[in-house]
């Protein structure tokens, strides 16, 4: 790999094998979807991977990786669709 920056390699990595820093990633199931997710609030997570059998679940841009969902919205997640 090559890396170029203007910045020293020992500021980019600073912290890199700390595993405070790495984010807790928890795996929940919802209505038949596995997504691998961060919590990022009290009541938020952010998706990190999405596992699920159905095609059209990966082509849902509310499912994708990065986005934010609401614990309490999870029970209307067919809304998602």
């Amino acid at each position: 790999m090559i890396y170029w920056s203007i910045y020293p390699l020992e500021v980019v990595l600073d912290g890199y094998d700390d595993p405070r820093r790495q984010p807790q990633l928890v795996e929940m199931q919802v209505q038949g979807r596995t997504m691998v997710v961060e919590h990022v609030g009290p009541a938020q997570v952010r998706i990190h991977r999405l596992v699920s059998p159905r095609p059209s679940d990966y082509l849902n841009p509310r499912l994708a990786p990065g986005e934010l969902l609401s614990l309490s919205s999870l029970h209307g997640i067919d809304g998602l669709i």
